[in-house]
């Protein structure tokens, strides 16, 4: 027997007290309801759980019956509770298929949704963290254009997992103290920002968002979801007050992870408050022009054209000369490596190289909404 069935079970209306008092001292409804001044039909409801108790109700039962109204009352209170529950209970259950597209595995693993099989809890904790009331409202926010969330995922692939990854990153957002932004004060940031890039010490990450906050920018690590295929994105939260940066560790890649950095950080800068951005996802519009404009302001920090122009006078590139332009240039050895690659400069299966390549790996830490 689930708890829903226990419920319906247990469930007990005032009226079954009335009746078991009424039995008790020899009394019939008919008596009853004429010493109550209600009609027999009228008291019948009353005694079947159809019609509350109200506090006239209660008075009139304490005179007749001899038991105190607040007695009554509190029972209907009880009554009603119960009630309720039960309701809630049923309507949890009829959205218990929702939940099947979504990546609960994972979500119970990083504590937002609680371990449990019970259906109906993964269904209330699933509408609790997507601040929603129902499928409905989640549908209209995620899959069509919304006040919330202005980019329609209905023509990706999986729209659930991506809504997941969407939404860890607000509830990220909400536990990082931001100031006030200030574009200025995030343009001066730049070069602090580009020799971390450099330099990349051991808590590069938290050096980082340390930046960003203090500029008044949200930036938020959360780790690939599987069916989630995102490298990040920007937006306004907060009623457009506050930008946050949301990237992936998704192809543990040190070059992608600070091309996204940077696409992102681009977009902020040159590009409205009321834009989402989201890279790496198809079917959905983007505009393409600052798609472009961002993707060469990330090139421009990563390796400027003054710096390839210096990088591309060596006719080849081995381990040494590559350590030799990170420390000239201060561009991590693995940026170049990548970079270089993918100019078609270096070849991919050059193993030593490859080793100076960096890998990003968020934690998997408890993400509790």
């Amino acid at each position: 027997m689930n708890t829903l069935e226990a419920k319906k079970q247990l469930l007990s209306c005032p009226g079954d007290t009335i009746q078991e008092t009424i039995e008790s001292i020899g009394m019939t409804q008919a008596e009853l309801a004429e010493r109550l001044g209600r009609s027999v039909p009228k008291l019948n409801e009353l005694i079947k759980g159809k019609a509350p108790v109200t506090r006239e109700t209660a008075t009139r039962l304490e005179y007749v019956l001899g038991i105190p109204a607040d007695f009554w009352l509190k029972l209907e209170h009880e009554y009603q509770n119960e009630l309720h529950q039960i309701k809630k209970l049923e309507y949890l259950e009829q959205l218990s298929n929702w939940v099947k597209s979504f990546p609960v595995s994972t979500m119970k693993r990083w504590g937002v949704l609680p371990d449990t099989n019970d259906k109906s809890i993964i269904v209330e904790s699933l509408l609790k963290f997507f601040r929603v009331a129902s499928p409905a409202q989640w549908s209209s926010i995620y899959k069509d254009s919304s006040l919330a969330f202005k980019i329609a995922l209905k023509h990706t692939v999986e729209p659930e997992a991506i809504s997941v990854w969407l939404r860890l990153g607000e509830v990220q957002a909400e536990k990082i103290e931001v100031e006030s932004f200030d574009k200025k004060k995030l343009r001066a940031s730049l070069p602090i920002i580009k020799n971390i890039c450099y330099q990349a010490p051991d808590d590069w990450l938290q050096q980082l968002q340390r930046i960003f906050a203090d500029s008044g920018v949200a930036l938020v690590y959360i780790p690939g979801i599987s069916k989630a295929p995102v490298y990040g994105v920007t937006r306004w939260i907060k009623s457009n007050t506050m930008p946050i940066i949301q990237v992936t560790d998704r192809h543990k890649d040190y070059n992608s992870f600070w091309f996204t950095l940077y696409h992102e950080l681009g977009h902020i800068l040159y590009h409205g408050k009321k834009d989402i951005f989201i890279e790496g996802l198809e079917n959905i519009e983007q505009d393409n022009e600052k798609e472009k404009e961002a993707d060469n302001f990330a090139a421009r920090m990563l390796i400027s054209e003054k710096e390839m122009s210096i990088i591309q006078r060596y006719p080849i590139y081995n381990l040494a000369i590559i350590l030799k332009l990170s420390r000239e240039l201060q561009i991590h050895p693995g940026i170049l490596v990548s970079q270089l690659q993918r100019e078609g400069l270096i070849s991919y299966r050059n193993g030593l190289l490859n080793r100076l390549k960096k890998k990003v790996v968020f934690k998997e830490f408890k993400l509790v909404p």
